[in-house]
């Protein structure tokens, strides 16, 4: 916080201090006492948090946390030259300077919102990761760089609620979608996307043996169900408006992980990969990566071990300008 005071104090352009305070947002898991892990943040056993946990359930007669100790821990000023040198390192090279002219623009909001807003035809290619339906919370994953950023806990529950929903926390969206269509004359598309999914039989399937499951006391968090539900529901809507903006042959590369709740599999690269087709994409591959997510001990005690598939999706926008 020193150095950031420091840097807004300095006489220089509002551009340079809006990358320097980036170079900060980028060096704080360096230099703390957290780590990144899958859906939370991990805290190094030296902080004053774990050691205050600790203490207290030692106290009452219970074993303390494992241990856990971060590789190293920068100290603040190397951290921030490191990362400067990268900075330059990247303007400097050949690559950079071909005299190619870009130009970005970053449309600030939730993707459900504003893609609606976009032109029809008028994108080239998509290259994208979403949230995957895992139940990772990444406001907490990066609680860090939104309380430095100064977002407060109001600020994010409404965050985490705006995002694809991929956490038992988040509520629907239905009426919201709904909403936002009407208010832009287009409830007919709403409406289809929607009974897309409602005759989509393996989405219903999936969502019935979920239930089930949850009958029979299987799932330990009865909002998966609506987690994943919802999941689909907001990715179909995504799907839908990429098909609009996309310019007939363009491309669309997409990451993505299936899951598996209570033993049930959800295969998240064949359902979306079906739904996009529904909405005129051709799909051209799936490429499987090397690595194959495991499972839970919970789930591989009771079910037994599955590999689950990390996916790279390929999709085409038909050339046919009524396929959507």
């Amino acid at each position: 916080m020193w150095y950031d005071e420091r840097f807004q104090e300095m006489d220089i352009a509002d551009n340079f201090k809006v990358l320097l305070k980036f170079i900060l947002l980028s060096i704080l898991e360096d230099i703390s006492y957290t780590s990144k892990d899958g859906q939370f943040l991990r805290w190094d056993s030296r902080s004053c948090k774990v050691r205050q946990r600790n203490a207290k359930r030692i106290a009452n007669g219970k074993m303390p946390y494992k241990s856990f100790h971060k590789r190293r821990i920068l100290p603040v000023q190397r951290a921030i030259l490191q990362a400067l040198d990268l900075i330059i390192l990247d303007v400097s090279t050949p690559a950079s300077s071909a005299g190619v002219n870009g130009k970005q623009e970053l449309i600030v909001g939730s993707v459900l919102d504003a893609l609606p807003l976009q032109d029809s035809a008028s994108v080239d290619a998509v290259i994208t990761s979403p949230p995957y339906c895992n139940r990772y919370d990444y406001t907490r994953t990066y609680a860090l760089e939104l309380a430095f950023l100064g977002v407060d806990q109001q600020a994010m529950l409404n965050l985490r609620q705006s995002l694809l929903s991929c956490t038992v926390e988040n509520r629907s969206k239905i009426r919201q979608l709904q909403s936002i269509y009407e208010d832009i004359d287009r409830a007919g598309d709403f409406e289809r996307v929607i009974g897309t999914l409602e005759r989509h039989d393996v989405f219903q399937e999936i969502l019935d043996a979920l239930r089930q499951r949850n009958k029979r006391g299987e799932v330990n968090n009865s909002g998966v169900i609506a987690m994943v539900e919802g999941y689909f529901i907001e990715l179909a809507f995504v799907t839908f408006e990429l098909a609009r903006v996309c310019k007939p042959g363009a491309h669309i590369a997409i990451v993505n992980d299936n899951v598996r709740y209570s033993g049930e599999t959800v295969p998240v690269d064949l359902l979306m990969t079906d739904i996009a087709a529904k909405f005129g994409f051709i799909p051209e591959k799936i490429y499987v990566l090397s690595q194959r997510k495991g499972n839970s001990s919970q789930q591989m005690g009771k079910y037994g071990r599955e590999a689950l598939r990390k996916s790279i999706l390929i999709w085409k926008k038909s050339g046919d300008t009524d396929a959507i």
